[in-house]
């Protein structure tokens, strides 16, 4: 199954559920309110994480799911390098300790940011659609 395959709402559910504790973010590239997608480890792999469903109901019951995708050498290699950009332009803050745990790291000077948000708004965006589906895990 590849991303382009989730055509519908529950159709990430075909593919095997992932325990939480078998995942360890490394990195989130999209958050609001939590990750909605970013780099992380599972069974010793680097794979990409991305949002694909998140419940309605704010309370307790509230969940966000996320399927893991393989990376071909090509995008990992340019995940990376943008990733390490903006860690030098912008910060570290996106990244996650080996406990899960989001870093507290300080920022660069806003007139490095464009450094990073400039060469960022001029590349075009991944398209991860052909990528593998390893699984799912929910936060």
């Amino acid at each position: 199954m590849t991303l382009a395959d989730i055509t519908g709402p529950d159709q990430y559910l075909r593919a095997p559920r992932i325990d939480r504790a078998e995942v360890r973010l490394l990195w989130h590239s999209d958050y609001w309110d939590g990750p909605r997608s970013g780099m992380l480890v599972l069974l010793g792999e680097e794979c990409w994480f991305q949002v694909v469903s998140e419940s309605e109901d704010h309370g307790a019951n509230w969940y966000r799911r996320f399927v893991v995708l393989r990376l071909s050498p090509g995008q990992h290699t340019e995940e990376r390098k943008s990733h390490e950009l903006f860690r030098e332009k912008v910060g570290p803050h996106t990244d996650y300790d080996d406990n899960g745990q989001r870093l507290v790291g300080s920022l660069q000077s806003r007139e490095c940011w464009n450094e990073f948000y400039d060469a960022y708004r001029q590349g075009t965006p991944p398209d991860f659609s052909g990528n593998e589906v390893l699984g799912w895990f929910e936060l």
